[in-house]
């Protein structure tokens, strides 16, 4: 007889907490209302969270350097990084320090504050090296 009433008291209890998780999924549906078809049409802005679905890596770009002298390296940046970045990323690469290296193009010297997206450099742009 006892584990018949401990059989209907536990379903009791599974029927309780299956009623009470109802009611708590009831009341969470008006905590966070569904966003609005209609809010363009009324003038309403959404506001949704910045950056949400943007996890991606940033874009790398190669970038080939020429020293003329028999060295031609690749080295890999993003296009956000500096002059000064690229600078050290080369030494990295050829042993020299980043103070003794000089990029130009033609007669073009690049300098060390400014980004390579403002100097339009891209992917495969070939730049050359020389040693101050």
């Amino acid at each position: 007889m006892e584990k018949r009433d401990s059989k209907e008291s536990s379903s009791k209890d599974k029927r309780d907490t299956k009623e009470s998780f109802s009611k708590d999924k009831r009341d969470s549906k008006k905590d966070f209302p569904e966003p609005d078809p209609y809010a363009a049409i009324r003038g309403k802005k959404e506001v949704k969270p910045k950056d949400a679905g943007n996890t991606a890596a940033p874009k790398m770009i190669e970038v080939i350097v020429n020293d003329r002298l028999g060295k031609k390296v690749r080295v890999k940046c993003c296009p956000d990084d500096t002059i000064g970045d690229l600078k050290k990323l080369i030494s990295a690469h050829t042993g020299t320090r980043p103070e003794k290296i000089r990029l130009q193009k033609s007669y073009n010297v690049y300098k060390d504050h400014i980004t390579l997206a403002d100097y339009e450099i891209t992917h495969g742009f070939g730049l050359e090296l020389y040693y101050n």
